[in-house]
């Protein structure tokens, strides 16, 4: 196994874009375009996230963005509106209410292998009813049992089942640390890519507890560090768009808890 220490700030670096495009507010999909008319659809980006968290409800999530690193997302109005389907059953997306970079959101239950197709229905503009991923199936964390203690230099071994192939397996974790100041340390990023797909990887505690340790003014007391094991399927966006992505993840978390010796 690989572990990445240089990519321990991902979290940090994911929230810094999702900020930036908050800076000017979402614009108006029917009214932002040319002339004050709709913002066509081959200008508009999908990001569309189909994920089924430990025995949670599916959530169809989709957000209709600029591309743009520092742009800003659409809010749908004008008689825009986004619809998720699968095996026949159909349900409109509903706005999030976020004040910056609303999402569009349905819920499902969970279906392996078949298609959740989203559909982008316009008033005064093309289209885009055709974007679509499948889940990977359902697997089960065999080793570690949640809450199992970890302390410095442990290698932890994680393995699950089924193993995951075709679907792309990562694991990455986020730490909840109290520092003897009784403030909190929080810390997130990627752990490793199980490349060789055959459903086991060992985890080392040392560069998770590095890094959180690195821009520490006290030291720690207790840490609960959630790993969490993701299966990925690329699904396609519709060709209207200008670009994006579909992904369908199912993931499970487990709990490691820290006590220094």
């Amino acid at each position: 196994m690989q572990t990445r220490a240089s990519r321990h700030r991902i979290l940090g670096l994911a929230a810094l874009s999702i900020l930036l495009p908050a800076c000017g507010g979402p614009k108006s999909s029917s009214t932002s375009g040319p002339q004050g008319g709709p913002v066509p659809t081959n200008r508009i980006t999908i990001n569309l996230r189909v994920e089924a968290i430990d025995d949670a409800p599916v959530v169809v999530r989709a957000n209709l963005n600029d591309g743009k690193l520092a742009g800003a997302s659409y809010r749908l109005d004008g008689g825009d509106f986004l619809r998720a389907c699968i095996s026949g059953v159909c349900r409109s997306m509903a706005d999030n209410d976020s004040i910056f970079t609303p999402d569009y959101i349905a819920r499902f239950d969970y279906q392996a292998g078949v298609d959740y197709v989203v559909s982008f229905n316009r008033q005064k503009a093309q289209d885009a009813p055709d974007s679509r991923v499948k889940l990977p199936p359902g697997f089960s964390i065999v080793t570690p049992v949640n809450h199992q203690p970890v302390n410095d230099g442990d290698t932890v071994a994680f393995s699950w089942s089924p193993a995951g192939a075709p679907a792309r397996v990562s694991l990455n974790y986020a730490a909840d640390c109290t520092m003897a100041s009784g403030t909190h340390t929080f810390a997130g990023g990627s752990l490793a890519d199980d490349s060789d797909a055959n459903g086991r990887e060992a985890v080392p505690i040392d560069p998770v507890l590095n890094f959180i340790r690195s821009g520490a003014t006290s030291n720690i007391t207790r840490c609960s560090i959630d790993v969490i094991v993701s299966h990925e399927l690329q699904g396609r966006i519709d060709t209207a768009f200008d670009h994006g992505y579909a992904l369908g993840i199912v993931s499970h978390t487990v709990r490691l808890d820290y006590l220094p010796r």
